[in-house]
């Protein structure tokens, strides 16, 4: 008799979690698009397919579907930063292990060019949202500050970089040409190419060539 019941449960947990991930990619969409002010619960609601209702079942309000909107795209970066950091302190090629870190980023951002828009969005003005993304991206950059010392003592182009410089410089790299592809052509980077040109492009470019590290 009671069989039934908890498969049906079991189906609503899954329909509800499928559901909120239909929501969050949504938002991500049209955040990054139209911004956080000038989107609304009703044009979220609208994109995902959901009532308003559905909406304040899974999250409560609009600064909640945000940050849940923030968290996944953090999410995706830190599945591929984290793992380089695993090894950043115990692994005798900091360098190819730095390197990996920055193939990481810079691919998670051309594979998926609307995080750029809406972080750097989030980025312009100060707000509750700028903290929040400040205070998560600065974790990660923190965390990642040991490794980039360790790596710059095999990288020559490294050297006049401090780790808070060099982030930045692979922003511009990265980013811009997503965001203005006017641009693309002044940074020697082709908007039309693969990504995977893209990201060697840009790693030589920050980087160099792995074989101009010093042993």
């Amino acid at each position: 008799m009671t069989a039934p019941h908890r498969k049906r449960g079991r189906q609503s947990a899954h329909n509800a979690h499928l559901t909120r991930e239909d929501i969050i990619t949504s938002a991500i969409e049209l955040f990054a698009e139209h911004g956080y002010e000038a989107t609304s619960l009703r044009h979220l609601a609208r994109a995902a397919g959901v009532t308003h209702g559905t909406l304040r079942h899974h999250f409560g309000g609009k600064f909640e579907i945000w940050k849940a909107v923030a968290d996944q795209v953090l999410a995706d970066y830190q599945a591929q930063l984290l793992p380089n950091l695993d090894h950043a302190f115990s692994d005798e090629r900091p360098l190819e292990v730095f390197r990996g870190l920055v193939r990481g980023f810079i691919s998670v951002s051309l594979e998926h060019p609307v995080f750029a828009r809406l972080l750097l969005r989030e980025g312009l003005h100060p707000s509750p949202r700028a903290e929040y993304v400040r205070g998560n991206f600065l974790q990660m950059h923190s965390a990642i500050e040991p490794l980039f010392l360790r790596a710059r003592e095999q990288c020559p182009r490294l050297a006049h970089h401090s780790n808070d410089s060099f982030f930045l410089a692979l922003l511009s790299l990265t980013y811009f040409p997503l965001l203005l592809p006017e641009v693309a052509g002044t940074l020697g980077v082709t908007p039309a190419a693969p990504p995977a040109e893209r990201a060697v492009h840009i790693l030589e470019t920050l980087l160099g060539p792995a074989e101009e590290a010093t042993p």
